[in-house]
């Protein structure tokens, strides 16, 4: 094997499973924030308070509280990070199998991974909903189905809303795309299963005009695509949070999340990206990569949510700034993961934390399944 690749043939590439740490916990502390944060502002506002407090020169302790807030706050990112990271897997995937790739074998054995341990959270998520309705029945007022319809709550002031359409929608997962009050039906984090069937489905035609294309303009393609789908959104409703189960659930309007991780996948194995990965594992390219992304990044989440009642009446352009957010956000956090993808194998890899990030980034599909589950135990708990 070149000592230059960073991918083995075969088996997991830690920095993978790293990265994938990373975005479970970052999703995970965002839910337990967001439980005790209700109606958390935009991230913009988290910007604000954090230049605020060190104008203000108000201590170590509230500059990294403010600091703390902004990253929790921002955790909703890390569900940008599984898409990408499916893009650079899968890719790499189908370079490995070469010749040998056989898409009905590719699609049954993705699809058995992503389908069955999704169905085995709703029946998690129901089972537990229905024994805190029992409880509640059994030591209160209210019958158990009462309580198990709209009596069980998932944070200080979120209720569980549970109806025969909202069970069909949950099973059978295709419904939860097309109405909103099914999109978190009920399992909230697990609405992002039917965006990544989408993505499974449209992989091997990504794949095929990115090889025929080339990156760059496969990049540049459906970098403008996605924004192009959000300007619709904008263009149509004036703000993309009123059709939000449009812009979050379906592939056209996050696409560019998915293909800059086929394009990060694609520079870790293809025999044609060899001289550009020795060169992004150039010192000075990751410095320029991690300048790069963090500009991206925060222009992006500045943009997040730039639109008021008043704005939205009058009209102008600066509406349209809001199709850019989410794809520079994407952008932003390709360019600051690239540095971690890129590194050959190294000591660092077998050290106690690494290991242990590793661990949990492995189990991280798992751990999101039992993240509701665990959410609305600790409701009860309060």
């Amino acid at each position: 094997m070149d000592e230059h690749r960073s991918a083995p043939e075969s088996g997991r590439m830690v920095s993978i499973d790293i990265l994938r740490g990373v975005a479970i916990l970052w999703v995970v502390l965002f839910h337990l924030w967001g439980d005790l944060e209700f109606f958390p502002g935009v991230p913009r506002e988290y910007y604000q308070q954090f230049t605020w407090q060190v104008k203000q020169g108000n201590g170590p302790w509230a500059i990294f509280t403010s600091l703390t807030d902004l990253l929790f706050r921002d955790g909703f990112q890390g569900v940008p990070l599984f898409m990408m990271i499916s893009g650079v897997s899968l890719t790499i995937a189908a370079y490995r199998a070469g010749q040998g790739l056989s898409w009905p074998r590719f699609f049954f054995a993705r699809f058995r991974k992503l389908l069955a341990p999704y169905w085995a959270g709703v029946a998690l998520t129901y089972a537990v909903i229905f024994a805190i309705a029992w409880r509640q029945a059994a030591v209160g007022d209210g019958s158990f189905s009462g309580h198990f319809g709209h009596g069980v709550t998932i944070s200080l002031h979120t209720i569980i809303l549970i109806d025969s359409g909202v069970i069909w929608a949950s099973i059978t997962l295709v419904p939860r795309l097309f109405e909103d009050q099914w999109f978190f039906a009920p399992q909230l984090a697990l609405w992002f299963v039917g965006l990544l069937a989408q993505y499974y489905l449209l992989f091997p035609l990504l794949f095929f005009v990115m090889r025929r294309i080339g990156v760059v303009p496969f990049l540049m393609l459906t970098f403008g695509a996605t924004v192009m789908a959000n300007w619709w959104i904008v263009h149509e409703y004036g703000a993309l949070e009123l059709k939000f189960f449009l812009v979050t659930g379906w592939a056209p309007f996050r696409l560019f999340e998915f293909t800059a991780g086929m394009a990060i996948g694609w520079l870790l194995v293809a025999p044609e990206a060899r001289r550009v990965l020795t060169f992004m594992r150039n010192p000075l390219a990751i410095v320029g990569a991690l300048a790069l992304g963090l500009a991206a990044h925060t222009t992006g989440d500045l943009l997040i949510g730039r639109w008021t009642a008043d704005a939205l009446t009058a009209g102008g352009g600066g509406l349209y700034l809001q199709s850019l957010a989410l794809p520079l956000v994407t952008l932003g956090l390709a360019m600051l993961a690239l540095p971690l993808l890129v590194k050959p194998p190294s000591r660092i890899d077998r050290s106690v934390p690494v290991r242990a990030l590793t661990t949990v980034g492995v189990m991280s599909y798992a751990l999101l399944i039992v993240n509701d589950p665990m959410r609305l135990v600790a409701s009860q708990l309060r």
